[in-house]
């Protein structure tokens, strides 16, 4: 409806944060998303602003925040009243029987915290990042706009959505995906300006149906013969990949059998989850495997620690495992540690590649001091890629 309604009064608009990542990564709406956004020029604004006194439609509404002209969202207020219970977005486009809605987000061409004299500079645009931090862009980045297939849906899209993308987004959802085979090395698509980028991209991705069914036709096969059909869906790049992903996914396959007869509960997380969500197994330049166990359950490994589980393989559980936040740990490169954020590593002695394990706390740690009752939490909470504290449901 939305798309309609902008073709219908020439509103200029593209899809923006996690729509637009969605579209990066699967040219349709993740499952999991809750609502769609959009940019729009800030002030083109006015234009919605006169279109929301009009009564366009029986289903759907468009509320305008009336201090949309304020640029930075601590400087706006709620209006309840007026059934605005935003602030960030200038604008949404809401359907009044299930408040599904579109939030549209303004972009600036200056960057609000810089000078006149500084803005002095290459065409630039700027908009939120994610923490609500002005993050800027090139604007050839964005412009010209081009029309793209959102689940079926002509839409429009940025010049350069995967730059756009990696310029927000850095983290898991697509920087860790988006490596990629140039010229015989692995490369970070938004490093590489080239075209062909998209080309060698193509020409490596699997789908996921096809990797499923190679895997539900392997269960019968034996530990060896599941990574052998496994390797033959990673792409390579360099001379020493195979030999890489094979001790990786052997490694995993070690963990998994040495965790099943021990009872220990572990989940698969960064990279390795990006890899599982993305193509159902190892990202082709991942370079170790995360897993994560709840911190309360380190004991368990000090206790493989100290037996003789394997000739081939060692647990090394960091001493201050039980100190919350690696910025207050120290190395012990005299035993073997050198990491301070994992709470203990899974080794192959011989190349010393492993399988890192990370805690997960069931309260958050920044309220770790406040009392008793702010510890218990429903929340899990991990270090997100920059070992800042992460919590979710």
């Amino acid at each position: 409806q939305w798309t309609y309604f902008a073709q219908q009064h020439n509103i200029r608009y593209w899809i923006a944060y996690k729509t637009l990542a969605s579209y990066v990564q699967h040219h349709s709406l993740s499952p999991h998303d809750l609502d769609i956004d959009l940019f729009i020029m800030a002030q083109d604004t006015s234009q919605l602003a006169e279109l929301s006194q009009f009564n366009f439609s029986l289903i759907y509404e468009l509320k305008v925040h009336p201090q949309w002209f304020i640029v930075g969202e601590t400087k706006r207020s709620y209006f309840y009243s007026e059934g605005i219970d935003f602030i960030a977005p200038n604008a949404r486009f809401i359907n009044r029987k299930d408040d599904i809605h579109l939030d549209i987000w303004p972009m600036y061409d200056y960057h609000p915290n810089q000078t006149r004299i500084q803005r002095n500079s290459k065409p630039i645009l700027t908009e939120y990042d994610k923490n609500y931090n002005w993050v800027s862009s090139p604007k050839q980045w964005t412009f010209p706009l081009q029309e793209c297939l959102f689940s079926g849906i002509k839409v429009w899209c940025p010049a350069e959505p995967e730059k756009l993308v990696a310029n927000i987004y850095e983290e898991i959802s697509f920087e860790l995906a988006s490596t990629q085979c140039i010229d015989g090395s692995w490369v970070k698509l938004h490093e590489h300006t080239s075209a062909e980028t998209k080309t060698t991209m193509n020409s490596q991705t699997i789908s996921t149906a096809q990797i499923t069914k190679a895997q539900t036709t392997t269960i019968t096969l034996n530990d060896n013969d599941l990574i052998k059909k496994a390797l033959k869906h990673i792409p390579k790049c360099t001379p020493n990949d195979r030999s890489r992903q094979r001790r990786l996914l052997t490694n995993l396959q070690v963990w998994s059998h040495l965790a099943e007869q021990y009872n220990l509960q572990y989940w698969i997380t960064y990279g390795t989850l990006v890899g599982y969500v993305q193509r159902r197994g190892l990202l082709p330049h991942d370079l170790d495997v995360d897993v994560i166990m709840m911190s309360d359950d380190t004991p368990q490994l000090i206790k493989l620690s100290q037996s003789n589980i394997s000739s081939d393989y060692e647990i090394k559980v960091q001493p201050q495992w039980y100190i919350v936040n690696e910025t207050h740990r120290s190395y012990f490169r005299e035993q073997g540690i050198h990491f301070v954020a994992p709470n203990a590593r899974f080794i192959h002695r011989k190349t010393s590649q492993h399988v890192d394990i990370f805690p997960a706390h069931d309260f958050n740690p920044l309220y770790a001091n406040k009392s008793i009752e702010n510890k218990q939490s429903e929340n899990l909470t991990i270090y997100d890629l920059r070992y800042r504290w992460l919590s979710y449901p």
